[in-house]
């Protein structure tokens, strides 16, 4: 019955596992739009009308890359959370508001945005799990207050 009941240690575990893949899905996005090449990135969030397209393309892959890489580490997990929801939840409003969420098509009108936006507010809620550099720079603060 453990199994129905998970201490906090294992659940801080799944929590780190859950936070390290996140975060690696987030910078494989943005090594993907490096690797096609920024000005082509910069014209596609142009072609969608954005404002100063070539700053919103940098500050989109400057986010994936450096959101994603902090929550890999661990470092700054509530903040890098909550500043990933805001940018997904503006990459929502650019690419799919107005859209209907269920449609002829299979799944649901942007999910995965809708899914990374969630788990970006659930890690400001749930911090960074066992395995972080969070936990270890919070360890030596305490360490060092003795």
């Amino acid at each position: 019955m453990k199994f129905l009941h998970p201490s906090p240690k294992s659940s801080a575990r799944g929590v780190t596992i859950l936070r390290v893949v996140f975060g690696a899905l987030i910078m494989v996005h943005g090594i993907q739009k490096l690797m096609a090449g920024y000005a082509a990135f910069a014209a596609s969030v142009a072609a969608m009308g954005v404002q100063k397209p070539e700053i919103v393309a940098w500050l989109v892959i400057a986010g994936e890359l450096g959101l994603g890489l902090l929550l890999v580490l661990g470092a700054l997990t509530r903040v890098a959370g909550f500043l990933a929801a805001i940018m997904f939840a503006g990459i929502w409003f650019v690419t799919e508001a107005g859209k209907p969420l269920l449609t002829d098509k299979a799944g649901v009108t942007a999910e995965l945005l809708i899914i990374y936006a969630a788990i970006s507010v659930a890690f400001v809620f749930l911090g960074p799990g066992a395995l972080s550099l969070d936990r270890k720079l919070a360890r030596q603060s305490a360490g060092s207050r003795r």
